[in-house]
């Protein structure tokens, strides 16, 4: 198995980085397009200022991390693992976490308009002032999530959402996924 540590810098543009062991990984104001990598293990990543695009991880951990600032356009992250990390201020499109496991892991100021959380599992999770506006949720277990200050207009998967703690300032914007999800019918008059 190859492995990448503060003894040099890592080379993400290698030829195949499957199987691979990312420790201590530091990005700052780096650009990574189109990476794919299967088996993947990050541990003790920094990511602050970059912007990854297209990235896709599959079967991966990512263990005692930090995303700060870092633009996710279309990267998947999919049957893996997030543990112990932290992700603020980062705006996202079309992010998903689709079939992962995610614990202890707290997002801070951040924009996630339609995430993809599909099947996921939340396992300590807290969202803060984030916009989960048109997010998936469908098939996702909660152990343990707690959403604060959070934008959850036009979600899918609210039932889903069972267990979890939400201000009761969301609640407005969650209760039409909520009534839908539900069967409930509405009349104006």
């Amino acid at each position: 198995m190859a492995t990448v540590s503060d003894d040099g810098p890592a080379d993400l543009d290698g030829p195949n980085l499957d199987d691979t062991d990312l420790d201590d990984l530091a990005l700052t104001g780096e650009r990574v397009v189109g990476l794919e990598i299967e088996r993947v293990s990050i541990t003790g990543a920094n990511i602050d200022g970059s912007d990854l695009s297209g990235v896709v991880l599959s079967s991966y951990a990512v263990r005692r991390s930090t995303v700060i600032r870092t633009r996710l356009r279309d990267c998947i992250l999919a049957g893996g693992i997030v543990q112990d990390t932290e992700v603020t201020e980062c705006p996202t499109e079309r992010l998903s976490f689709r079939f992962s496991t995610l614990q202890r892991a707290t997002f801070t100021d951040c924009q996630l308009p339609g995430a993809d959380f599909y099947g996921v599992v939340f396992d300590k999770v807290t969202f803060t002032r984030c916009d989960l506006s048109g997010a998936h949720f469908d098939s996702a277990t909660v152990k343990e999530l707690v959403l604060q200050s959070c934008t959850l207009l036009g979600v899918t998967g609210a039932l889903s959402l069972r267990g979890a703690v939400v201000d009761l300032d969301d609640l407005p914007g969650l209760a039409p996924s909520l009534a839908r999800e539900a069967g409930l019918k509405f009349s104006v008059e």
